[in-house]
């Protein structure tokens, strides 16, 4: 840039930085997603017949869903009235959340338990506090625009909200090396392109990915393999009928 004083001279570690996040970034064993997935088929009607009737749930349940939350999203600032946490959005029936709907997938996955904060609760003592989440892909609208660039189509007829509490677009990284993941696009593709060597294409309203977007040196990451909990199975199975027992009493307090 003309007259700049001080050039920003990031794309020379940015292969440096990709190569470390992909050795210490956890994703969701592929195992776990399919049996959310697997599970969603038979859960779509049974959410459908609880859930708001202004709740358009094709946001939530798509083609390879593994939303986890169906119903639950973040808000837009406009949104967060004193009494938003948690609670439903009356114009569109939505349960407004901040983060934690995403920590209690890794909670379960961890201690078989539901998500507490704290210094008291499971995320401390579980060592889960020293990572931080990251969303691979976004999760509003208006946060796809890498990804209408990059794959070559992305359709906006829906909103991306189950994104949010997708089993396989939530990543594990040890606090502090997160930014990148949010900020820095070169590393963004990587993920994107990790994410489906791990799941497939379960991205809604996104088509293929452009591998010409991808740097050369994509190659050159050594990726985390993904950890298969022990008793996965039934922790698992704990979760799903957790998010079941939340949905059906949030909603039927209405």
């Amino acid at each position: 840039m003309k007259g700049a004083q001080f050039p920003d001279l990031s794309e020379n570690v940015e292969r440096e930085l990709a190569l470390m996040l992909g050795s210490i970034t956890h994703h969701i064993h592929p195992a776990i997603v399919e049996s959310i997935k697997h599970d969603n088929i038979g859960y779509e009607e049974r959410f459908k017949s609880i859930c708001s009737e202004q709740l358009d749930a094709s946001s939530f349940f798509y083609p390879e869903s593994d939303c986890v939350f169906p119903g639950v999203r973040r808000p837009i600032n406009k949104e967060k009235t004193p009494q938003w946490k948690n609670n439903i959005n009356e114009a569109d029936g939505t349960i407004l959340n901040d983060n934690t709907f995403p920590r209690h997938v890794w909670a379960y996955l961890a201690e078989d338990k539901a998500y507490s904060g704290g210094t008291a609760g499971m995320w401390a003592s579980s060592g889960l506090a020293r990572f931080e989440l990251a969303h691979v892909f976004g999760h509003k609208s208006d946060e796809r625009a890498l990804e209408k660039r990059v794959f070559s189509s992305l359709s906006n007829q829906v909103e991306p909200y189950g994104l949010f509490t997708s089993a396989s677009n939530v990543v594990l990284i040890p606090k502090g090396f997160a930014k990148p993941t949010d900020h820095m696009e070169s590393i963004k593709v990587c993920f994107y392109k990790r994410h489906i060597e791990l799941y497939g294409n379960n991205i809604i309203g996104a088509s293929e990915l452009n591998e010409t977007s991808l740097p050369g040196w994509y190659d050159d990451i050594d990726w985390l393999s993904p950890i298969l909990p022990e008793n996965w199975q039934q922790k698992t199975s704990n979760l799903l009928a957790y998010r079941e027992q939340y949905l059906c009493n949030k909603y039927k307090k209405r």
